[in-house]
């Protein structure tokens, strides 16, 4: 997670320590908890980039790992239009208030980062 804390900070925000990470404060972490009730946490890291990080069937978090992303809000996850409880998005807004999603499939591969014109659902 060394990226995480290599940017600056911007002056008007504060950072804070999670996990052997540090992120922007003010947008705090999300939590999503899977079917088989592992869970995994997303943050915006002092660089703008969205982060995540996971536990394992023993509750054990992984290490952090980039999303990539440049982020001007918190990133939120939430269920969208699917069927499937392993599959969710993760989102935020830009600096220019485009909101941007990710999506996960049932077998936890990620899409790329996709413009919206609207948010869908949540």
């Amino acid at each position: 997670m060394a990226g995480l804390a290599v940017a600056a900070t911007p002056a008007q925000a504060s950072s804070c320590k999670r996990g052997g990470g540090v992120y922007l404060c003010e947008y705090g972490v999300t939590s999503y908890k899977l079917p088989n009730g592992t869970k995994q946490e997303f943050v915006v890291g002092t660089d703008r980039a969205v982060w995540t990080r996971w536990t394992d069937s023993d509750g054990d978090w992984s290490g952090w790992m980039s999303m990539g992303g440049r982020a001007w809000s918190p990133a939120r996850a939430y269920d969208y239009e699917t069927s499937d409880p392993w599959s969710f998005r993760v989102f935020y807004y830009d600096e220019t208030g485009e909101y941007w999603g990710r999506n996960r499939d049932h077998d936890g591969n990620w899409s790329s980062w996709i413009r919206y014109e609207l948010p869908l659902n949540g």
